[in-house]
């Protein structure tokens, strides 16, 4: 294990002075085919694309993928034209979605600059594709230029750029202590500590009219500082002294950097795969500043780790995430950085935007609201703490988060590769193909989804009178193998800071509707001024 810590520490330094070389391959070139057992299909009226069928088709019987419906415009280019006239478009996509599904139906074809994409808009097309995945699901690149950066600066690809066997061999390793509950539930302590902390920071923040300046950004170094504690077990006080203030700024801006350019470089012309253009020049800076960042505190956390084995004095519940990481045989130094950098970088993406989304719904809904704070109170311990088995009973904040996630994702869809030949919808779809599941448009579908457009918590509880949902209409972490191994982090902090903040606050909103901005994900496209009022006692 000393070996193992000692090439870490070398590893580090020596990727902070590596040259930047653009990685310019093709992205989807060198993935592992799998092939379907046979050919899987939804039948579907070409025209008529409301209902859907389970019986098969031969794949060879469907119209091919050039007949896919699909928008018009020029040769190989596609939309990206339209896109560039009007980049508002880009901001607002989950609005282009909802009209691509109104006019041409539930499977799209797309192009830009040559991207083939074929959005899924129905549940049980989404479900097709879950279903024909073997044991190696396909995935493009989550974020193609980050990928690029990874890859151009020896680091590796990471979990959501990864295929074949390489993916399996590093999932298995890393969701034995992210995705297993009671290996996860061991971190509950250290972020019962950090939520306690923010809450105390909170209380001070609080203006004279209720609201929190910047409120957005305060909960983002919350995510980051929790985020990091799991990581390192070491607190950066990201939230709490003057430093720590300035230089979670610097990350949180740089983060935001990065997905704003990843977004403007992904509906533009790929000369960046061949060329540093200015904009992937800067997405790399960006890059780099947090990464030498999660590098340098990833050297402290394993010095620290090093004379604790040394000593002997190591205890049981410390360093449990790199613990585990420095003795799994599948997780080299490369991996373990990316590892440590999309946790951090993916709690300022999804995990701070899920619980602003969740107090912006709370607000607006009293009745709900107190029917949570009700159950909150119940969780908590005196001490304000929540503790594993109070989590696991946990019934209504769920379904509030779950409700949440259907009105504002962090996400609009879920990627894939077409695993094989494909038939759905009567089109023939090829393995390789580019999929997104878009299951968001549907889950604000009256005819699908009962006042769509409310905010109704019980439609998810188990004995409500509301009628069952498609499992497949919600999947904000995807589903199977390629789970998101985050979740159990996520919804362990999200429900704990909701718990925390509803026992002591009632939440009110008072301003118009917030929408959301589509950057890669979606984030709200305003500052979220809840208002907070102490309640009694």
């Amino acid at each position: 294990m000393r070996n193992a810590i000692l090439v870490l520490l070398k590893g580090c330094g020596a990727m902070l002075a590596r040259s930047r070389l653009v990685y310019a391959s093709q992205i989807f070139a060198n993935h592992v085919p799998h092939h379907c057992s046979k050919s899987t299909a939804v039948n579907n009226e070409v025209n008529t694309q409301t209902s859907v069928s389970s019986s098969s088709d031969d794949y060879d019987s469907c119209l091919p993928f050039s007949k896919i419906p699909e928008p018009r415009g020029l040769p190989w280019f596609g939309r990206w034209l339209e896109y560039k006239l009007d980049y508002s478009k880009v901001h607002r996509r989950d609005l282009i979605l909802k009209k691509l599904q109104a006019e041409y139906g539930d499977i799209v074809k797309e192009t830009i600059a040559g991207r083939h994409i074929v959005h899924l808009f129905h549940p049980d097309y989404i479900k097709q594709v879950y279903d024909s995945e073997g044991k190696y699901p396909m995935v493009p690149p989550i974020l193609e230029s980050v990928e690029m950066y990874r890859r151009s600066n020896d680091l590796t690809p990471g979990l959501g750029n990864s295929n074949g066997e390489v993916w399996y061999k590093l999932r298995a390793a890393v969701q034995y202590i992210l995705l297993r509950p009671k290996k996860a539930m061991d971190f509950l302590p250290g972020q019962n500590k950090v939520a306690a902390d923010f809450m105390n920071r909170l209380d001070g923040l609080i203006a004279e009219n209720g609201e929190v300046p910047d409120l957005n950004r305060w909960i983002a170094r919350w995510g980051l500082e929790s985020a990091a504690n799991n990581c390192f077990d070491i607190r950066m006080n990201y939230f709490e002294t003057k430093e720590g203030l300035e230089l979670s700024n610097r990350i949180i801006n740089a983060n935001s950097d990065v997905f704003d350019l990843a977004t403007k470089l992904y509906f533009s012309l790929p000369i960046y795969r061949i060329f540093q253009t200015p904009s992937l020049k800067k997405l790399f800076d960006q890059e780099d500043f947090i990464n030498e960042e999660a590098c340098k505190n990833l050297d402290t956390a394993l010095e620290r780790y090093t004379k604790a084995v040394e000593d002997g004095t190591l205890a049981e519940d410390r360093f449990l995430f790199l613990t585990h990481m420095l003795q799994s045989e599948h997780v080299s130094d490369k991996d373990l950085r990316t590892i440590i950098l999309s946790i951090l970088t993916d709690t300022l993406s999804t995990t701070s935007q899920i619980l602003l989304n969740n107090l912006y719904n709370l607000a607006n809904n009293q009745k709900e609201q107190e029917k949570a704070a009700d159950e909150a109170r119940s969780l908590l311990t005196s001490s304000g703490e929540l503790t594993s088995a109070a989590f696991n009973s946990s019934i209504y904040l769920r379904a509030c988060i779950k409700e949440s996630f259907r009105l504002h994702p962090v996400g609009l869809d879920i990627l894939r590769l077409s695993p094989c030949n494909l038939a759905i919808g009567g089109y023939q779809v090829p393995e390789g193909t580019y999929l997104c599941l878009n299951n968001y448009v549907h889950s604000l579908d009256p005819a699908i989804i009962p006042k769509a457009e409310s905010y109704i918590p019980e439609r998810w509880l188990r004995d409500s009178d509301w009628d069952k949902i498609n499992p497949y209409l919600l999947t904000p972490f995807s589903l199977g193998t390629r789970m998101c191994v985050g979740r159990r982090f996520a919804e362990q902090e999200l429900l704990l800071m909701l718990a925390k903040i509803l026992t002591s606050y009632r939440l009110e909103w008072h301003y118009g509707k917030m929408h959301q901005r589509f950057r890669m994900l979606l984030i709200p496209d305003q500052e979220v001024k809840v208002k907070f009022i102490r309640r009694d006692g």
